[in-house]
């Protein structure tokens, strides 16, 4: 998988969370790596990986449907 490099700016309250987070569960690990690694586990999630919702298909919609 190819990377792409992203600046992100926090603010210190959100990085004081990350590296508490680093310290209790990722020691040794860098803040870009626990990062990249916190949104890999996001965007996998059931809810990112679904198909979106298209709705009807045009042959599927009628005067039934309408709201």
């Amino acid at each position: 998988m190819s990377q792409t490099p992203i600046a992100l700016t926090l603010d210190e309250r959100t990085l004081a969370a990350l590296d508490r987070h680093i310290e209790l569960h990722r020691q040794g690990r860098s803040r870009a790596d626990v990062i990249a690694e916190i949104l890999s586990v996001w965007a996998a999630s059931p809810e990112h990986t679904a198909a979106p919702d298209e709705g009807l298909r045009p042959e599927e919609l009628n005067a039934s449907n309408d709201s």
